[in-house]
């Protein structure tokens, strides 16, 4: 839907991948057409960034917008981290 497509962009949605400020992770919304085995939303995280993933038309931009918000308040705030360790060698 165009309207969640503007609100993720109004909320930062198409943020840098990689980290974010002084080396917190990137967080971030986006909107997909389907999603693996009939889900409606998934979170996917990789070193530095994290995503909430919504099938479009299942979550409303402003409860997409509301949500990213209380995400990056989390990461700003400490209140959430990424602990990605390095990998050993086989």
């Amino acid at each position: 839907m165009a309207d969640e497509e503007a609100a993720a962009e109004e909320s930062g949605s198409q943020a840098e991948h990689g980290e974010g400020t002084a080396g917190l992770p990137t967080v971030d919304i986006e909107y997909v057409d389907s999603l693996p085995g009939g889900r409606k939303a998934m979170l996917l995280e990789g070193e530095g960034r994290s995503a909430w993933v919504f099938v479009r038309g299942h979550v409303s931009p402003e409860a997409g917008s509301d949500m990213l918000a209380d995400m990056r308040h989390a990461v700003s705030s400490g209140l959430w981290r990424q602990n990605w360790q390095p990998r050993h060698p086989s």
